[in-house]
């Protein structure tokens, strides 16, 4: 739909619903709205609570993704690690960034927070912990899988809960790798040493 022409001759923007907007960006609802909220993409808010982001925006938030993938910056190493044990993941951070000085590691705590930094990060390696607030690791990796813009990123799943066949279900979800908590670092370094070099899924 071409966009309308005001009386000052200037071209009237195009508005997009979230699920608009994630579409174009290749990232979930979720995303979107937390873009939003963090002032990372201006909106609009309808009289009925709904926003509404002019087509503009999202283009220029797109650059600036394609921009950062571009970008020397990129060729390092990005790792996310998703845990909601806030100490387990100082711990870790600091052991693989020993391990991979030149990587990128970012953390969440949630799943909702990590669908976000993983629009935000692109990582090469997902460390996900399966039993985390809001969306759970099951999901989390369920959606990554689901969508192309994701779908090659290696993940390593942990938990402390191996019952119920959570290999089996986490795995069968797409994860590329499992380790049961207790883990010593040096081990935990040794999976994602090894999912990094094995590159993207294909």
């Amino acid at each position: 739909m071409a966009a309308r022409t005001r009386a000052d001759g200037l071209a009237q923007p195009k508005f997009l619903t979230t699920r608009q907007s994630a579409a174009r960006l290749g990232v979930t609802v979720n995303a979107v709205k937390a873009w939003i909220r963090d002032c990372h993409l201006p909106a609009l808010r309808t009289p009925g609570g709904h926003h509404r982001i002019a087509e503009t925006d999202v283009q220029a938030l797109k650059a600036r993704l394609t921009l950062a993938a571009r970008t020397g910056s990129r060729a390092r190493p990005r790792i996310l690690l998703v845990d909601d044990h806030e100490e387990l993941l100082g711990v870790i951070r600091e052991s693989l960034s020993a391990a991979v000085s030149d990587a990128t590691i970012r953390v969440a705590t949630d799943g909702y927070e990590a669908l976000v930094e993983i629009g935000l990060l692109r990582p090469d390696v997902l460390v996900l912990d399966l039993h985390i607030p809001r969306v759970d690791g099951f999901e989390v990796c369920r959606r990554l899988r689901a969508h192309p813009e994701t779908g090659s990123i290696r993940i390593l799943a942990i938990t402390a809960y191996p019952e119920d066949d959570a290999r089996e279900k986490i795995l069968g979800r797409g994860a590329d790798d499992f380790l049961e908590k207790p883990f010593s670092l040096a081990e935990l370094r040794a999976r994602v040493l090894a999912l990094l070099r094995a590159g993207a899924r294909r």
